[in-house]
């Protein structure tokens, strides 16, 4: 009997999300087709032109209004690329609607947000994945090396997370903005913030690696752009973790320029156990294949149109071995999986909504100067 087909409903293609890294992943994979484009009636024009533009590419329809969309019969899977601050209640109407979701990152803007994805989600008996987090080469590797129990039980780990993308530049004191931006005010029209962006993809990792976290300590400040500098919204930081044995991690995440890393930027962790340690670089093994004069004659700069390259990359000096590096395809067999199997996705909403709180908590740290224990006080209301 032949397996069943899915059709996948791509829910916006906003500037700061990853829809259009997903359009050929759900274009190879032999259960999934994509039926339409879909967003909210009130986007602005540019977003809106986006969308039908990539309609138009993938010979689809553009549905403008989440409700029509969602009506469609042969909609079987929301794929959530919408703004981080609207994301949350897209996504309680598509599990509403019996739709299973895949979801880009962030569930919601803030903690009750997430809360309210997890509750939604599992009272409607949807499959929900936010694949980014736990299916890529470093995790992957990471949980093999610890299972094996060549390193005996896991005491701690370091995580270094970073994106050699965007064009560093000299920041003038003058106009920076010594105050950190609290949680909450996640994206501008010109940057992000990386803690929240690239940081969570180390906190995934220690997810997989550590129990559950109790006390956050979090640090922030030092700069590679003027746009952020200027509006005190981080393109680095660092977090110290602690989980409910007192083991402790440690990571960096940001994003530190182009020319700082070979391969886009490091993906690495140091696992210390009772019985050994262990490096595991996710950008290896790869084959190193350049010239010098590639590098020291170098004439290249970001598109201005994409200057912190969200959309793009930096030359690459190598070639990655790994057919899956990011862990979009593995996340995406994983949910397909979890549907036909009726079960949970290996990560799925609730662990998610655990690592958006200690992101928040994160924050605090960051603003109060001193550590934040997990977990959170829920606002009353």
């Amino acid at each position: 009997m032949p397996l069943s087909t899915f059709g996948v409903l791509l829910v916006s293609f906003s500037k700061h999300s990853h829809q259009r890294s997903f359009v050929p992943l759900y274009q190879r994979h032999p259960r999934i087709r994509i039926v339409a484009v879909a967003d909210a009636t009130d986007i602005d024009p540019e977003l809106e032109y986006l969308n039908r533009q990539w309609a138009r590419q993938l010979e689809v329809p553009y549905i403008s209004g989440i409700g029509r969309a969602l009506a469609l019969a042969e909609v079987d899977i929301v794929s959530m690329g919408h703004e981080i601050e609207r994301r949350a209640e897209l996504i309680l109407r598509a599990a509403a609607a019996g739709k299973h979701l895949w979801i880009d990152k962030f569930m919601g803007a803030n903690l009750a947000e997430c809360d309210a994805v997890v509750s939604g989600v599992e009272s409607a008996g949807v499959r929900a994945i936010v694949p980014s987090f736990t299916y890529g080469e470093l995790a992957r590797q990471s949980r093999a090396l610890i299972a094996s129990g060549s390193l005996g039980e896991i005491l701690g780990v370091h995580v270094d997370m970073m994106f050699s993308k965007g064009w560093p530049r000299p920041i003038d004191d003058g106009t920076r903005n010594a105050t950190l931006l609290p949680s909450g005010r996640w994206k501008f029209p010109d940057l992000k913030r990386e803690l929240l962006t690239i940081g969570s993809y180390a906190i995934g990792l220690v997810q997989v690696c550590l129990n559950p976290i109790r006390h956050v300590w979090g640090r922030a400040g030092s700069f590679f752009f003027p746009e952020h500098a200027n509006r005190g919204a981080e393109d680095f930081g660092t977090l110290t973790l602690t989980d409910e044995r007192g083991c402790l991690a440690t990571l960096c995440g940001g994003r530190i320029g182009v020319a700082t890393h070979p391969f886009g930027g490091p993906a690495r962790a140091h696992l210390v156990g009772t019985e050994g340690t262990a490096v595991v670089d996710a950008k290896r093994p790869a084959l190193d294949t350049f010239l010098r004069s590639a590098i020291v004659a170098a004439d290249y700069l970001p598109s201005r149109e994409d200057p912190m390259q969200w959309a793009s990359g930096p030359p690459p000096l190598g070639i990655p071995l790994a057919s899956d590096p990011v862990g979009l395809w593995t996340g995406l067999e994983d949910l397909i999986a979890a549907i036909d199997e009726e079960r949970s996705p290996a990560y799925s909403v609730r662990q998610a909504r655990d690592l958006m709180e200690i992101l928040q908590a994160g924050y605090e740290s960051i603003l109060q100067r001193e550590a934040v224990q997990l977990p959170l006080e829920r606002e009353a209301g």
